[in-house]
């Protein structure tokens, strides 16, 4: 011990131990009291102490957050009147009373009392018709006809423009059921009881029932001289003769004039009999008029009752058809007046067909007069009430602009709905009210939900920032509670405090406690808990570096309470020995283990970070993955290469490629290969996997096969693998091959090979003899019929049974049909793929996206595998094919093989006159084959034509295909 203390003395003497680092740290730390490096919080790029409320600059933080720099603090948002400068990645004020902004110059919403006029605050003097919106301080609109609105709700109106009346905070063109319209005040006013509709405060139109309408006014009894008419509730006036009357005829008189008493109802001066009248002048009883049946004079029109089918109207005249204003009474054969406000009624007085005019309009509806609509009905320019929507209880103007709603809708800009807008509640009254300011979504005027932006929800009501004891939570839009144990915080947890209470007065990283934890010591100035030296395993302070017992492996200088290191002692996880100290100093913080305190002198790294290059990220680049492995329990990261062929990969064999190299493809078993191996081709930078048919191929599907797996055979000049040959083709080594088009089946492509012939085709010697011209086919019905009009010639036993095609055709490998063939340039659909040495085509297959390019390349390259390895081949298919051909004609000589190529038909039989231009047998000529039909017609038939292909088996240089042009 003694000679590790005078070691530990030694390197004190010269300066080794204890020295004062310069005057400056790295970014991201601060220099505490002038002797050491301490990391900043992390949200801070740089600061001047270790807490988050304490940065100096802001940035990008280690997750790829931008922070912007505000009173001391990296926030992710900027507080109200603040913007983001990314530029110095601080929070900047807004312009002169805006108080959200995206720039300095541009302002989005202003301060109360100020409007935003083209991305400016001004003061706020909104027009006639418009209030000023507390949320944003720009100028909106008052609800139709509103002169003047409440600022916390604009469809709630305080006064109305020139034509609108108010009622119930609403504008309306007219007034309402049992309302009035107050023209010089605006308003609608009530109608006085027991009036339910009225023309002003003195005029009635209408009464409560009980009540009968008399002149304007509502009376419980009619006066002298009217009886009251209960069926319409009016007043009508008695008889010129009657001093009182009880109705329901005017002249049903309860006393006359003078007081004498009514004659059967009547008040006649003279009781004369029926259908005669008294007359003053002569003293006499006169017959009345003939339309009379009875009448009371003074003249003979003066009629008291009418005959049946005539009504006795006002001017006691007996007439078919009562006047205006009147209706024709069946029951009392009486024309009664019609309501006051009917200009003409029927049936009854109540039941109007039109209204009165006179200096206001009245409105008809379901036969009643009336000076506004009944709820559900609105006024038009026709004066009738029209029905409402049927969303509305009650509308103005028009059917859509709704007053008030059905129940379980809700009236908000004139429109009923299910359910209110963004910042909009719905009331008890059925109307969407405006939330508190600042809220987006409340359930009541004084319970918020939900804030607008930058806006903070504590306890239902919005706030620009929170209270003390509470933090804002910018994610969540709302203020949270502090931790029990802090003065103010930042979140919601134990270790969010910025500053504590008395009771836990000592804070350290962001923990409120009554002592400092161990490792630390209380940093008065600072007012919280600083981290002793890394070698330190506890000390006293006023320095971080007063170390009082140190981490193991070091020695503590009871001179200088430093620790240093003695021997090969090496320094603890995380630290690193400084050369010139001879201590212990603190690695990156993303390092587990390092050779200095630079972000790029990392050793090892702890997941979730990876060694690359001498730095820890938290993601490797391309061409590395990431590896984990233990190491002393503890779990270190490392970016391990990728094989050379691979791009990206998920480990470090060739097998585990997620994408490839230049010049490699990915293989689908995740291996990067140069060519793509059998059974596979080409697509893109991918290998794709042939169609099980194939054992090369070009592209997907079978029609793309350039050899095929076995045991399936080829079908020569289509390249379509088949497990046995078809219909019309026989086997030779792994090829079907054709059969000569006059057999059905053969054993070669002779045409003296067939086994078995078509139907209306005679087999002999192995030769199909047909029965039918070329163009034709023999049909079910035993006659021969015209082949179809894409085929040269036809098989049946329909006419589309193509055998051989026309120019630019070929003939379908599997469903004996002629298709058209694709031309060599160009995508083409609906066309086949036409193979020049046999005559047969196969369907276009159908490229991906993005592969036609690779496709043709690989067709190429197959193409010249197939030609450098097929040479030895052709030079025996040439040697065989020329001993082919002079077997031919050796054979054509001694008249073995017909070399007809048509048939024409000839008069007579073979010995008869040959047509003309037919040589005869002994001209010289070779005999050409004939042969018969039933109906004894005889045909000549033309040479076959001889064919050469250097790929086939070399016995097929001998055949001979029918009928091809």
């Amino acid at each position: 011990m003694r000679s590790v203390a005078a070691f530990l003395v030694v390197l004190g003497s010269v300066g080794l131990i204890g020295c004062k680092p310069s005057s400056s740290c790295p970014r991201g730390q601060f220099l505490l009291r002038k002797q050491q490096c301490v990391l900043c919080h992390p949200t801070c790029s740089e600061c001047d102490g270790q807490e988050l409320f304490q940065c100096t600059t802001c940035g990008v933080d280690e997750d790829g957050q931008e922070r912007f720099l505000q009173q001391g603090r990296c926030r992710t948002h900027c507080p109200r009147g603040f913007y983001p400068d990314r530029g110095h990645y601080a929070c900047l004020p807004c312009m002169a009373n805006c108080e959200l902004c995206t720039d300095g110059s541009m302002c989005a919403k202003c301060r109360e009392h100020y409007k935003l006029q083209n991305g400016v605050c001004q003061t706020a003097s909104c027009a006639v018709g418009q209030v000023q919106d507390p949320d944003t301080g720009e100028c909106i609109d008052c609800e139709m006809g509103c002169k003047t609105c409440s600022t916390e709700d604009p469809e709630i109106c305080n006064s109305c423009a020139e034509g609108y009346f108010l009622f119930r905070h609403q504008c309306r063109r007219h007034c309402p059921q049992s309302t009035y319209e107050d023209w010089g005040r605006g308003l609608c006013l009530p109608c006085p009881a027991p009036c339910t509709d009225c023309r002003g405060n003195a005029r009635c139109l209408a009464c409560q029932p009980g009540y009968f309408l008399n002149g304007g006014d509502c009376l419980k009894q009619c006066p002298q001289q009217t009886f009251s008419d209960s069926s319409g509730w009016l007043c009508q006036s008695c008889h010129t003769s009657c001093q009182t009357c009880h109705g329901p005829r005017a002249t049903n008189c309860d006393l006359c004039l003078g007081g004498n008493p009514p004659v059967h109802g009547q008040c006649p001066p003279v009781n004369c009999p029926l259908g005669q009248y008294y007359d003053r002048k002569y003293s006499e009883c006169l017959a009345c008029d003939g339309s009379c049946k009875s009448c009371f004079g003074p003249q003979a029109l003066d009629c008291s009752s009418c005959f049946k089918g005539y009504f006795l109207d006002q001017d006691s005249s007996c007439v078919t058809q009562c006047p205006s204003g009147s209706y024709a009474n069946a029951a009392t054969q009486l024309c009664e007046d019609c309501s006051p406000s009917c200009e003409a009624c029927l049936d009854t007085s109540d039941n109007c067909v039109s209204c009165a005019k006179g200096s206001y309009k009245l409105f008809l509806h379901q036969g009643r007069c009336w000076s506004n609509c009944p709820e559900g009905f609105f006024e038009t320019a026709e004066e009738s009430c029209e029905a409402c929507d049927s969303s509305c209880l009650s509308c103005d103007g028009i059917k859509s602009q709704c007053l008030s709603c059905a129940d379980g809708h809700y009236l908000e800009s004139g429109v009923c709905g299910l359910n209110c807008s963004l910042q909009t509640y719905p009331a008890d009254d059925g109307t969407c009210r405006r939330c508190s300011p600042h809220c987006d979504v409340c359930s009541d005027e004084t319970t918020c939900f939900k804030c607008s932006f930058l806006y903070l929800i504590l306890n239902g009501v919005c706030k620009a920032s929170c209270p003390p004891g509470y933090y804002e939570d910018m994610d969540e839009g709302r203020c949270g509670q502090c931790h029990p144990t802090c003065g103010s915080c930042s979140g919601p947890l134990a270790d969010d405090c910025d500053t504590c209470l008395t009771f836990s007065p000592k804070l350290y990283k962001g923990t409120c406690s009554k002592d400092c934890p161990t490792g630390t010591y209380y940093e008065t100035e600072a007012l919280e808990c600083q981290e002793c030296h890394q070698t330190c395993m506890s000390c006293s302070g006023p320095d971080a570096n007063q170390c009082t017992q140190c981490e193991k492996g070091l020695v503590l200088d009871p001179n200088t309470l430093l620790c240093g290191v003695t021997g090969d002692t090496d320094c603890p996880q995380r630290t690193y020995l400084h050369d010139d100290r001879f201590t212990c100093m603190r690695c990156h913080q993303h390092c587990y283990s390092c050779e200095g305190p630079g972000n790029d002198e990392c050793q090892t790294c702890a997941v979730p970070r990876y060694l690359h290059n001498s730095t820890c990220v938290s993601e490797c680049p391309a061409g590395t993955y990431d590896s984990e492995q233990d190491a002393d329990g503890a779990e270190l990261g490392l970016c391990v290469p990728c094989d050379h062929a691979c791009s990206t990969c998920s480990g470090a064999s060739p097998k585990d490629c997620l994408t490839c190299s230049p010049g490699y493809l990915l293989h689908l078993l995740q291996l990067c290969v140069t060519h793509c191996p059998t059974r596979y081709y080409r697509a893109g930078s991918h290998c794709e996997k042939c169609d099980p048919s194939c054992e090369q191929c070009t592209g997907p599907g079978p029609e793309s096969c350039l050899a095929c797996s076995p045991p399936l055979l080829e079908l020569h000049g289509t390249k379509l693998c088949v497990e046995r040959c078809p219909h019309r083709f026989y086997q030779f080594n792994e090829f079907c091959y054709q059969c000569h088009t006059s057999c059905q089946t053969c054993t070669e492509a002779s045409p003296r090979a067939c086994v078995a012939c078509d139907r209306g085709s005679t087999l002999k010697d192995r030769v199909c003899y047909p029965h039918c011209e070329e163009g034709r086919y023999f049909s079910e019905k035993e006659t021969c019929e015209p082949c179809d009009g894409s085929c040269r010639d036809c098989s049946g036993p329909g006419p589309d049974q193509c055998l051989t095609c026309h120019r630019d055709s070929a003939l379908h490998a599997v469903e004996s049909r002629c298709a058209r063939c694709c031309r060599a340039a160009g995508n083409e659909t609906g066309c086949c793929v036409c193979d020049s040495s046999s005559a047969l085509c196969v369907e276009a297959p159908r490229p991906k996206p993005g592969e036609d390019q690779v496709t043709d390349l690989n067709m190429s390259s197959r193409a010249l595998e197939h030609t450098s390895a097929g040479l030895p081949v052709a030079l025996l298919l040439a040697l065989a094919l020329a001993l082919a051909v002079f077997a031919l004609v050796k054979a054509h000589a001694r008249k073995r093989l017909c070399w007809g190529q048509s048939y024409e038909r000839l008069s007579g039989s073979s010995s008869m006159n040959m047509p003309h231009g037919v040589p005869e047998p002994d001209s010289g000529d070779e005999v050409d084959v004939v042969y018969t039909s039933r109906g004894g017609s005889v045909y000549r038939r033309y040479s076959f034509i001889h064919e050469q292909d250097t790929d086939a088996d070399p016995r097929v240089g001998e055949s001979t295909r029918l009928n091809q042009a």
